[in-house]
């Protein structure tokens, strides 16, 4: 039987900087690695993935909704492991806040965004930011990402995801 895990990251900019957690070494996934602030969609917020992004970046970093200036989509990676299959809304925003409060799910810290791609990720994150790094500072539009095993390593493949009518 194949399930599904919902979840929600948040990637927050102040200036020139960029929220992002080291996750916990103790934390069942990516423990030890990077990540933008984030977790489970709740079963109540299944149809309304921004509602849940809002809720785990206030629990996790104390930041609330009006801390927060924009918040929009730009990614859904979707990959499956073993016989579940992971899909993940993205959102990037900006926040007026800095002060956050720390988490059980790892350590918070400010990093200069010019250093956002230095950190180890997940692959499919790292995947994700790379492909983000390279976007014309116009492009507004959202992408969906599609893990393949590419003799054992990770292919992800793009799409822009567009309104076709």
């Amino acid at each position: 039987m194949i399930t599904l895990r919902n979840s929600v990251t948040a990637f927050l900019f102040h200036e020139k900087n960029v929220l992002l957690i080291k996750r916990s070494a103790k934390k069942l996934l990516a423990p030890g690695l990077w990540s933008g602030v984030g977790g489970h969609i709740e079963p109540h917020e299944i149809n309304n993935p921004l509602e849940a992004c809002y809720r785990e970046i206030s629990e996790e970093t104390g930041i609330t909704k009006d801390d927060i200036q924009s918040l929009e989509l730009k990614y859904i990676i979707m990959r499956r492991s073993k016989n579940e299959i992971r899909q993940n809304y993205i959102y990037f925003g900006e926040t007026s806040q800095t002060k956050v409060s720390q988490t059980d799910e790892g350590t918070l810290y400010w990093v200069p965004k010019a250093e956002m791609l230095s950190k180890e990720y997940t692959k499919s994150f790292a995947a994700m930011l790379n492909h983000y790094a390279k976007r014309c500072p116009n492009d507004t539009a959202l992408y969906i990402g599609v893990t393949q095993n590419d003799e054992s390593n990770l292919k992800m493949n793009w799409s822009k995801f567009e309104d076709f009518e």
